[in-house]
C-alpha cells in the first residue's frame, strides 16, 4: 500500500531508483500524489479529515516519541484492578466521566508547579473553547494571575449573549458554576499565553469582545482568541453559525446558515499562533464534538512538547470510526499515560484494556499525562489506585 511504501522509504533511507520506478509503475500517479499530500499535511480545501484509510492510521501509529525509550514503561493492570475498573465503571462510563473535575491538575499547579526550574512561563491551548469558562480558569491557574477572573468573565458573557440568558449559558457540565482557581498569594505571577480556539462565528466574536473589554490581550500574560477550526489538515470548513454559546455544533453537521472558517492542523495552529516557540505546552484541552481524534492526528511534533492532554470521547463525529483504545495506544507510543477522567477520580486506560472498550462509544472524557512529567504522572497514578479503593 502507498503509505507503507513511503513509510518504509523514510525508515530505511534512500532506495535504489529502480525500486521507486517499480512502485510508480504499479501505483497511479494520482494516488501517489494524494498519499504524499497526506504525509506532508498540505492544504486540503474543505477537508474535514485526512484519516481516510487504515494505512493513514498505521502511519500515525508508527510514530514514537523521541524519548520513548528513556521513559518508564507502564505496568499492565492486575486482574484485581481490572475487576475493580469493571465494577466501578461497567456500562456507566459516560455517567462517571462526562463531566470531570480535574482536581489532580489543579493540585499540581497549587503544590508542585512552583518548584519547577525548567521554565516559569505557561502555555495553554483550548481547542473548542466555546464560552471560555474552562479556558479562563486554566489561564488563571497556569499564570497565577488574578486578572483572569472567571466571575468577571461570566458576567461579561451573560451580558453579551442576552438571547441565551443566564439559565442556559451555564454549559452542559455547568462550567459557569464551577469555582475558579484560588490564586496562590505567596507565589509570583507567571508570563504566558492561553489560547481559546473557537470556530462558531457568533461565539468567537463575543469571545474577542469580552477579551478586549477585560484587557486580557495586553501584558506578558495574555488570553488569545482565534476564530478557527482545528482538525487533521489545513484548509477551510463550513461551520454552522448558530446562536452564540451553543455547544454541540461541529464541522460535520452544517446544513444551513453556514460560514466558511479557517481550518488548521494542530501543528499549523501552533506554528502560526503560539508566540513561545521553546517552552512546553503545559495544558492541551480538546473538545470538538466528535472530531477530537482528528486534532490529535494533525498534532505532528506538537505532542513532543505537550505535558498534559484532555479530550472528549464520543459516539458522534469521526469517533464512530475509532475506539478509545486506538487513541490510547497511539498516545502510549508517544509517551502518554491515559485515564478515564471523573469527579476527583481516575481510572487508567493505558495497559488496562477491557473487552467493553472494543465496542463502546459515548460521551466521556480522558486525561493523559506525559511520563516525563514525573510529579504529575505520579500524582495521577496514585489517584487511580485510590479511586479503586472507594
Amino acid at each position: 500500500m502507498i503509505s507503507k511504501i513511503l513509510l518504509n522509504n523514510m525508515e530505511r533511507g534512500p532506495r535504489k531508483p529502480r525500486v521507486l520506478l517499480l512502485a510508480i509503475s504499479i501505483l497511479s500517479m494520482v494516488s501517489l500524489v494524494a498519499a504524499v499530500l497526506i504525509l506532508l499535511g498540505m492544504n486540503r480545501k474543505r477537508l474535514n479529515s485526512s484519516i481516510k484509510t487504515a494505512d493513514d492510521f498505521n502511519l500515525l501509529a508508527s510514530y514514537k516519541h523521541p524519548d520513548a525509550n528513556k521513559l518508564d514503561k507502564v505496568a499492565s493492570c492486575s486482574s484485581d484492578q481490572m475487576t475493580m475498573i469493571k465494577t466501578q465503571l461497567g456500562a456507566r462510563i459516560s455517567e462517571k466521566t462526562r463531566c470531570p473535575n480535574n482536581s489532580w491538575l489543579q493540585d499540581y499547579f497549587k503544590q508542585d508547579f512552583k518548584s519547577r526550574t525548567d521554565n516559569m512561563s505557561f502555555i495553554g491551548i483550548s481547542i473548542g473553547c466555546n464560552k471560555g469558562f474552562d479556558a479562563i480558569n486554566t489561564a488563571r491557574m497556569g499564570m497565577n494571575d488574578p486578572k483572569f477572573d472567571k466571575l468577571l468573565w461570566v458576567k461579561e458573557m451573560i451580558q453579551n449573549i442576552p438571547q441565551v440568558g443566564a439559565q442556559k449559558i451555564v454549559g452542559a457540565c455547568k462550567q459557569m458554576q464551577d469555582p475558579q482557581f484560588e490564586i496562590i498569594a505567596d507565589e509570583p505571577k507567571r508570563s504566558g499565553e492561553m489560547h481559546c480556539v473557537e470556530p462558531v462565528p457568533s461565539t468567537a466574536q463575543i469571545l474577542h469582545s469580552v477579551r478586549e473589554r477585560l484587557g486580557l490581550d495586553k501584558g506578558s500574560s495574555t488570553f488569545e482568541v482565534t476564530k478557527a477550526a482545528v482538525s487533521s489538515a489545513d484548509g477551510t470548513v463550513a461551520f454552522p453559525n448558530v446562536t452564540a454559546g451553543v455547544e454541540n455544533a461541529n464541522m460535520g453537521n452544517c446544513t444551513h446558515n453556514c460560514e466558511e472558517v479557517p481550518m488548521y492542523s494542530l501543528q499549523s495552529y501552533v506554528n502560526k499562533f503560539v508566540k513561545n516557540k521553546i517552552d512546553p505546552i503545559n495544558v492541551l484541552s480538546i473538545d470538538v464534538e466528535g472530531f477530537d481524534f482528528d486534532v490529535l492526528f494533525g498534532a505532528g511534533s506538537v505532542l513532543d512538547r505537550t505535558e498534559y492532554i484532555e479530550f472528549e470521547y464520543h459516539k458522534k463525529g469521526n469517533w464512530i470510526n475509532y475506539h478509545i483504545m486506538d487513541t490510547v495506544r497511539l498516545l502510549n507510543g508517544k509517551g502518554f499515560t491515559c485515564y478515564w477522567a471523573g469527579q476527583q477520580k481516575l481510572w487508567r486506560l493505558t495497559e488496562c484494556d477491557h473487552k467493553l472498550y472494543e465496542h463502546w462509544h459515548g460521551w466521556s472524557n480522558v486525561a493523559c499525562v506525559h511520563r516525563s512529567q514525573n510529579v504529575l504522572a505520579t500524582k495521577m497514578e496514585k489517584l487511580f489506585i485510590d479511586s479503586l479503593k472507594v
